[in-house]
């Protein structure tokens, strides 16, 4: 029988620290579940601890690099295939608790998103989950607690939020037949932001259950740390995409619009100001793509 939670990794280039999860995973033994890996092509040999270290897993080998969304489109539709009643998305960056996939399932139902307590690996004192409201007149997140101390406001329930990161997950499989696959043109960054606003006008809601707790490198396979040139050039350029897409006042796009030059002004002379030319280029790159029209996969981590 397949186990009724399905855990997908979308793997690409992960060798650094592919371990680190695979050890994690070995602790989590209740409830059962069957470890999916989607490998967006790697050129680091990251599958070869994988397959030693899980033999039993399903491995998905794709010939190209599809991205995040492109590899979780096809562990959904494998999910779906196999029967499958949650999907728990979870970053190869990322190291698990024994408990946090008992706790997400006690927190799911039918219509339930769970998103876990995030925090940050190398400062477990701090917050890395994205997880609460989403402004669509600015295109930003709110209260995610992002980056903040953890603390009392962290360590309780809430409901109904706007978004949450894919970094770490639980789903419900019939999410997607509701509401359709992940958007492919995003390629990596908002694509969950997006597929949530849909799956919300479905009847699902977004749940934080803090008695979940994983550990997050944070871009561990965009180049590592906070920001870097690949992820800000995704960012910048899916943010406009996103918030185009979802927004159906032109009085709230024009004042989307708006702000986002303002600020790109604001961040061009931070970033000239520290000669950071990379994390410019990338970020002026992202604007371009976007109203060139150039979505999906443009760029490699090292490409930018």
């Amino acid at each position: 029988m397949t186990p009724a939670v399905t855990i997908a990794v979308i793997n690409y280039n992960s060798a650094a620290f592919i371990c680190d999860l695979l050890d994690s995973l070995r602790a989590v033994t209740d409830p059962p579940y069957r470890l999916l890996v989607v490998d967006a092509a790697s050129t680091d040999d990251s599958l070869a601890p994988i397959e030693a270290a899980r033999p039993a897993a399903t491995i998905v080998r794709c010939p190209d690099n599809v991205g995040f969304a492109g590899g979780a489109n096809i562990a959904v539709r494998d999910v779906l295939d196999h029967g499958g009643e949650h999907i728990l998305f979870l970053n190869p960056d990322t190291t698990a608790t024994p408990a946090f996939l008992r706790a997400m399932l006690d927190a799911a139902d039918e219509r339930t998103i769970v998103a876990p307590k995030i925090l940050y690996r190398d400062d477990p004192r701090l917050i890395s989950t994205h997880a609460g409201g989403f402004d669509w007149r600015l295109g930003l997140f709110r209260d995610t607690y992002h980056g903040r101390p953890d603390g009392p406001a962290t360590s309780v329930r809430r409901d109904d939020l706007d978004t949450a990161s894919f970094a770490c997950a639980l789903v419900p499989a019939q999410a997607f037949r509701d509401a359709g696959p992940l958007d492919e043109r995003f390629f990596m960054y908002y694509e969950e932001t997006d597929w949530i606003r849909r799956a919300r006008a479905h009847g699902y809601r977004i749940r934080y259950e803090p008695a979940a707790v994983i550990y997050h490198r944070e871009s561990g396979s965009s180049g590592g740390g906070w920001m870097t040139p690949f992820k800000l050039y995704y960012a910048t350029r899916n943010r406009l995409y996103l918030v185009r897409k979802n927004t159906t006042s032109p009085r709230d796009y024009a004042y989307f619009t708006a702000y986002f030059w303002v600020t790109r002004i604001g961040a061009t002379a931070r970033l000239a100001t520290r000669r950071d030319w990379r994390l410019l280029r990338a970020m002026w790159r992202g604007v371009r793509d976007y109203y060139q029209g150039r979505m999906g996969r443009t760029y490699q981590v090292n490409d930018v």
